[in-house]
């Protein structure tokens, strides 16, 4: 189910999507699995009109999908964390491109969380998932992670194989 045409951006000749897609479909990219049946089924999950502008070809579509995600990611942590335009990139690159906990995590396949505190909303950085989960379920209390450095130090096992008290 797919038509000649130019792609909006780079006007090159390509199989294009055609205008309409089909909810019942399991296969996005020809619009119909080897299942459908050949007409459109009627009924709730009649077609209905793309939500993009025009035919792409899928370079073009994957870039621009690409700079719309970024663009939604740098609106809502404008809007949640208060800041300006750019800054999340910029504490990302100030940040050697890693979570600034863990030192391994880059971002790649799934952003850095602004980490933020929660008493006056002033942004720390950015952090993994994990790593950022660690300090919420510590609720940003050092005792905790002074806890952790003397668990790791000096675990309880071994204390109570030496016999020595637990505190």
């Amino acid at each position: 189910m797919t038509t000649k045409g130019k792609c909006i951006d780079c006007k090159a000749e390509h199989e294009a999507y055609n205008a309409w897609t089909f909810r019942t479909c399991c296969d996005w990219q020809t619009l119909r699995c080897p299942q459908c049946p050949p007409e459109p089924p009627v009924g709730p999950a009649k077609a209905r009109p793309a939500n993009h502008p025009g035919p792409r070809c899928a370079t073009h579509h994957r870039r621009r999908k690409a700079e719309v995600k970024a663009a939604n990611h740098e609106k809502r942590v404008q809007k949640t964390y208060g800041l300006k335009k750019g800054e999340y990139a910029q504490l990302y690159k100030f940040q050697g491109g890693l979570c600034a906990l863990c030192r391994r995590a880059t971002g790649a396949s799934r952003r850095l969380s602004v980490d933020h505190d929660h008493d006056t909303g002033d942004v720390r950085g950015l952090l993994c998932r994990p790593d950022n989960t660690l300090l919420g379920h510590a609720r940003d209390k050092i005792e905790f992670f002074k806890r952790a450095i003397a668990y790791l130090e000096d675990p309880p096992f071994k204390r109570m194989e030496e016999g020595r008290d637990f505190e």
